[in-house]
């Protein structure tokens, strides 16, 4: 079938299609892909592997899922509704250098300086609930950057001589980051943001209420800061996940690199840990999790910093969520 033809045959398909097999509280999706031998799961069932395809839903949302040998997988959410026809084609990229998700569960913990050896903007210890979300495991790498800026045409971020690769990214911006989540929802169909602030402390303490998620002293060659005892104290990043992982299965949530965060900074909590900021807005933003360059009192679980949207710093990186 030649690619020209393919619109009007579909169309034509619909039509048959919509007369002939529609029920009341139904209606229609019809999907292309390229590639064409594309596997579709409709509601996490394999329904096809070839498109152009057609298909009879009931209303509501329905997640599709779209997936081929070396391409990154798409998902994509439709609402149907009745009598309704919804024509799709959604082309799949080269599989590209992209962040591992971890997902954490939902539930409350107590957010704060639990052990009373912080700063009073860590205060006051409250309990804070939590939807479930998926985190990246480590902070975004060099190599997945690096690829976003070649995509988009932005200049690629300075990496200070500590290297790229699978080292975390630097010297990037709040809005940076956001940029560089904007565009891995667009690639991939999921919602990607930056963690709020209580996300990031939940997905960090992983169950623990410790100044780290081992214990209340940072022991040696658990972290990379300035007096954590490992080979890249005080120096440079580190390698992403050249320490052990806590109870999430999550690396370096204590120093390497400070990670923004989507919310604005308050002096005490007074909820907006809980949620993020607009882009436009003037407050400043809080970055969690210390880095290389600092004293392990900084690598704290409970311990925050902020910074305006628009600094750049060589211990400064980022991860996301997936809601």
């Amino acid at each position: 079938m030649k690619t020209q033809h393919l619109y009007p045959i579909l169309s034509l398909s619909l039509n048959l299609f919509f007369a002939s097999a529609t029920y009341a509280g139904e209606g229609v999706l019809a999907l292309t892909t390229d590639p064409q031998d594309a596997d579709i799961y409709v509601d996490s069932q394999l329904k096809v592997n070839t498109t152009p395809a057609i298909f009879r839903l009931s209303e509501g949302k329905h997640r599709i899922e779209i997936k081929a040998p070396n391409k990154h997988p798409k998902r994509l959410d439709v609402l149907i509704a009745s009598d309704v026809i919804i024509s799709k084609k959604v082309t799949l990229l080269a599989e590209f250098p992209h962040p591992e998700m971890v997902v954490i569960p939902a539930g409350q913990f107590r957010m704060g300086d639990i052990q009373g050896t912080g700063d009073p903007d860590e205060q006051p210890v409250h309990l804070v609930s939590v939807n479930s979300f998926a985190i990246s495991r480590h902070e975004v790498t060099f190599e997945e950057y690096d690829y976003f800026a070649e995509q988009t045409g932005r200049k690629k971020p300075s990496d200070n001589g500590f290297g790229r690769g699978n080292r975390p990214v630097i010297n990037v911006s709040w809005d940076d980051a956001v940029a560089y989540a904007e565009w891995l929802s667009q690639q991939t169909g999921e919602k990607y943001r930056l963690p709020t602030e209580a996300e990031w402390e939940y997905a960090a303490r992983a169950g623990t209420e410790t100044d780290y998620w081992w214990s209340n002293e940072i022991e040696k060659n658990r972290a990379n800061c300035d007096g954590c005892g490992s080979q890249w104290d005080n120096q440079q990043t580190a390698p992403v996940c050249s320490f052990s992982t806590n109870s999430f299965r999550l690396c370096d949530t204590v120093g390497n690199v400070w990670e923004w965060t989507c919310s604005g900074y308050e002096e005490k909590y007074q909820g907006g840990e809980s949620k993020c900021v607009s882009q436009d807005d003037s407050s400043l933003r809080v970055i969690r999790g210390g880095s290389w360059f600092n004293k392990p009192r900084r690598m704290r679980a409970s311990d925050r910093n902020a910074l305006t949207r628009t600094y750049r710093y060589p211990d400064v990186g980022f991860r996301v969520v997936s809601e």
